[in-house]
């Protein structure tokens, strides 16, 4: 309740200041020099008074300006991916909370479910990993007499799941892999 009624009061008293737009930009030195990475731009609004009483009450806003992932670009990566190896059957790219992001997954597959398993098998390998002092896990496989299922963190942002057949050779699928998630993750910075 005391917080609620801080919040109000702080609220009101910022309002009364009159407020004047001067957009600042971050110095040249923060931009990364990979122009091909689309970066965020941050501007500071400054609330500046108009008075020199209140000269001491200037508040900065800082506002960031958004940008979407491009999810046809995820999908035609991940259709790429699977169509150009021959014994990868299917792909899917997952948040870590469980929801799918991009696939192309064999016919009679459920994404939804495929996504919330991948998530929770990654979550859980981690955890494992963690409490067996084995350090960060670098991918979880499951081998099933019908193939392979390999799960790798895309970043921190998402959850990569290949589906290969059981006679790929295991090195060439694990070097498949990694490039898939070298060409996969600058796409959801």
């Amino acid at each position: 309740m005391l917080l609620g009624y801080l919040l109000k009061r702080l609220t009101k008293d910022v309002h009364k200041i009159p407020y004047v737009s001067t957009k600042t930009h971050l110095p040249e030195s923060t931009i990364a020099e990979d122009t091909a990475q689309s970066l965020p731009v941050v501007t500071v609004d400054y609330l500046l008074p108009t008075t020199s009483d209140q000269a001491h009450k200037s508040v900065p806003k800082i506002v960031e300006d958004k940008f979407m992932i491009n999810v046809s670009m995820l999908q035609d990566e991940l259709q790429n991916f699977v169509s150009a190896t021959s014994d990868i059957q299917g792909a899917a790219l997952v948040s870590p909370d469980g929801l799918a992001l991009a696939s192309v997954l064999p016919g009679g597959m459920d994404e939804e479910r495929t996504a919330a398993m991948s998530a929770s098998m990654l979550s859980l390998g981690e955890r494992i990993g963690h409490e067996l002092v084995r350090g960060n896990v670098e991918r979880i496989v499951v081998e099933g007499e019908k193939g392979y299922g390999v799960l790798v963190a895309c970043g921190s942002d998402a959850v990569l799941l290949v589906l290969a057949s059981a006679g790929v050779k295991q090195g060439l699928l694990f070097l498949e892999v990694k490039r898939a998630v070298a060409r996969i993750a600058p796409l959801l910075a």
